[in-house]
């Protein structure tokens, strides 16, 4: 009950819109009955030409009043008078049927559009709020199936059930009130075997939702697969694993085949087996009006002929409640994966008045930090104790695991320590505004994050304003210039998508510029020479040295000229600060960095 009503209530921002196709329904089941309603008359007319100018007096029940106020409206004369007049009043309320039909569609299409996008909007937003932790937990193929297919799927068995709603409910009770003025025995007749079909039909919604929650798994299972395997596309060409990676998807597409047809089959079943109960309930009524009319006569042909024709009608919206109650089913169930993930909330504490921070104006302070990250056995980080100076160019290195990355991550505020504090001159980093913290770094990381867009929009990601001479600049000081301008439309060339256009060295250097134009106060190299060649890695030494003047640089690297420029070398192993110093103390009395350039750092 809870999931249909956060459904309900993600519609009731265009409650006015919903007025107006209410209203519209309303109007479109009125002018539906009454097209009904004469059509008997219409049919009268010319098969009971006795029946012609012979007005009903309007005495009587309901029935005779409305029978007599629908002959006075066809009015008397000869047969084909009141025949054209029947045919007049006919096909305007058909006419009329059908434009507030389609004007209740358009406004139902009108919210349906609106809320997909609110649903996408909220759920966008809600996944990059959280902390890097929680998509460290959950795989990005499965949050894009939710946020694609889920919504989707939501959006249209929820707007199902809404045009059932808003307008079959109404006709149905006006169609019953006209079938009970017209004759309670045959309506009473006509109602005993709905109890039944209830029944049937809520037993087959239960299992639609079942089998609809299994197949939007397996469709997750699809979107994940082929988002993480295409963007792996160079691995599997290089170890030549297509036809295993094609047998693995052909598994996957093949559950969510067996899955779907099931789900599909049930729906299916809904409108035949609906159909069979209205035939069922047609049988019983021809069998029990034909005794009403020519045996106990107890009412005449015509209003047997308007109570037939009003309980076809009846037929539609009643096959269309049994749909409506399984897209709320199907709609149900992709609902509670959408707030399931809607009402996660991993994000990082803000604080009540956070502190609005510009620059660094002293040090960076590391006060017994220690992290462990979920689930890991062990702190990847322990009691780390070390203060960075406004100005100070520190190189941070050690074995792989030894806890550099996490450093760094938790210096941007991507974590929070488990134990200890970082602080930023005298502030620790949870009592500061983050998007203002996050502004005074500048990282360079090793992992490469490249958009479908121009060279310029790619160097100019995140700044808020930045003309081409800016963005120039920060490529020729990246070393990025030279090979951007050979490119067919130089700083408007299209990288493609993750920068496949570009060699690894070029979008290397295009996410130091990205950096670069920036100037922040901070600036974090990680491994930012790693995929560059002798000579570009030249020019990016030159210009770190250019950026020591008036910024605080933060290195992670393991070749031995980045190493060696540094102020102090910070030395970690398993999650431990073993030592720091400069680099020829270090090689002196550091076992682990003395190892480490005999290997790694040797150019």
């Amino acid at each position: 009950m809870r999931t249909y009503l956060r459904l309900i209530a993600l519609i009731k921002p265009y409650r006015r819109t919903l007025l107006l196709a209410f209203g519209c329904s309303i109007l479109y089941a009125l002018f539906n009955a009454i097209a009904i309603w004469f059509s008997a008359s219409f049919i009268t007319a010319i098969f009971s030409p006795e029946a012609t100018g012979q007005i009903p007096g309007g005495a009587g029940d309901l029935n005779e009043q409305m029978k007599a106020l629908a002959w006075q409206i066809i009015g008397a004369g000869d047969q084909f008078d009141i025949v054209k007049r029947a045919v007049v009043i006919f096909f305007l309320a058909f006419f009329l049927r059908n434009f507030f039909d389609i004007a209740q569609v358009y406004f139902i299409a009108f919210i349906e559009q609106r809320v997909i996008k609110d649903l996408r909007d909220k759920l966008y937003g809600n996944l990059l709020s959280q902390s890097l932790s929680f998509f460290h937990k959950r795989k990005s193929g499965e949050l894009a199936s939710v946020l694609l297919n889920d919504v989707a799927l939501l959006n249209e068995k929820l707007m199902n059930a809404v045009k059932f709603a808003l307008r079959d409910p109404f006709v149905i009770l006006v169609f019953l009130v006209l079938l009970f003025t017209i004759s309670w025995r045959l309506t009473l007749a006509a109602l005993l075997i709905v109890p039944v079909a209830g029944y049937f039909i809520d037993i087959l919604g239960r299992s639609l939702k079942r089998k609809s929650i299994r197949m939007q798994e397996a469709l997750s299972q699809v979107t994940e697969l082929s988002h993480e395997r295409l963007g792996g596309v160079r691995l599997i060409k290089v170890m030549g694993t297509e036809a295993s990676e094609q047998n693995l998807f052909e598994k996957v597409t093949d559950l969510f085949f067996r899955r779907t047809l099931r789900q599909r089959r049930l729906d299916i079943l809904n409108v035949p087996l609906t159909e069979v109960l209205g035939l069922g309930i047609i049988a019983m009524i021809l069998l029990y009006g034909g005794y009403l009319v020519f045996v106990s006569k107890t009412i005449n042909a015509e209003d047997f002929i308007r109570f037939i024709a009003i309980l076809f009608s009846i037929l539609a919206p009643a096959k269309a409640a049994g749909a409506a109650y399984n897209s709320a089913q199907i709609a149900s169930a992709a609902g509670d994966r959408i707030f399931q993930l809607l009402d996660t909330d991993e994000r990082l504490p803000v604080a009540a008045l956070p502190i609005s921070v510009k620059t660094l104006d002293k040090s960076i302070r590391f006060e017994d930090v220690s992290f462990r990250y979920n689930g890991a056995e062990r702190d990847a980080l322990e009691e780390v104790n070390l203060e960075i100076q406004r100005g100070e160019t520190i190189a941070l290195v050690g074995p792989s695991g030894a806890g550099k990355t996490t450093m760094l991550g938790l210096l941007i505020r991507l974590f929070d320590p488990t134990q200890g504090s970082i602080k930023l001159d005298d502030s620790d980093l949870r009592e500061l505004d983050t998007v203002d913290l996050r502004r005074l770094f500048g990282v360079v990381s090793q992992d490469i994050v490249l958009f479908n867009d121009s060279v310029a929009a790619n160097i100019a990601y995140g700044a808020e304003d930045s003309d081409m001479g800016k963005v120039q600049r920060a490529a020729q000081l990246a070393h990025a210039d030279e090979f951007i301008q050979v490119l067919p439309h130089g700083y408007d060339t299209s990288i493609g998508d993750r920068g496949t256009m570009l060699s690894g060295g070029q979008q290397q250097r295009l996410s130091i510029a990205r950096a670069l134009l920036l100037n922040p106060a901070i600036i974090i190299f990680d491994e930012a020479t790693s995929q560059l060649d002798s000579e570009s890695e030249a020019a990016i030494q030159q210009a770190m040295e250019g950026l020591r003047k008036d910024h605080t640089l933060i290195l992670i690297a393991h070749r031995l000229a980045t190493v060696r420029r540094a102020d102090r070398i910070v030395v970690l192993d398993q999650g431990r600060i073993i030592d720091v110093g400069s680099y020829d103390e270090l090689y002196q009395r550091c076992d682990l960095f003395n190892r480490l350039c005999q290997g790694q750092f040797l150019a």
